[in-house]
């Protein structure tokens, strides 16, 4: 899978290594709804790191990571490959001037 997408957030599937050093999360909000403050979360071992402006994850250890949203996916679903890095991207739209700016959800 070279791509999962979770409402607004979209994880793209890239060949880069994390840094060495990285402390390992239980969790990582991949976004929070400003309306409704309900939040995209990765659940398992993550890396997370930022290079060059752009957000990457990745799990490791035994288990796939797992996605949850309070609308979209209740139930975590596990759906994000071990060893894999993925680039977080968060959807954006244009306003009626032409400006792009983050999806509200």
């Amino acid at each position: 899978m070279k791509q999962i997408r979770q409402g607004d957030v979209l994880l793209e599937a890239v060949d880069k290594e994390p840094p060495q050093g990285i402390m390992v999360k239980k969790q990582v909000i991949l976004a929070e709804g400003e309306a409704t403050c309900h939040a995209h979360r990765l659940i398992g071992d993550v890396l997370e790191w930022t290079e060059n402006d752009e957000r990457f994850v990745r799990i490791i250890g035994q288990a796939f990571g797992e996605l949850s949203h309070e609308d979209h996916d209740p139930t975590p679903v596990a759906v994000v490959k071990l060893g894999v890095t993925y680039r977080v991207i968060l959807q954006r739209e244009t306003d009626l001037s032409g400006q792009w700016r983050k999806v509200v959800d």
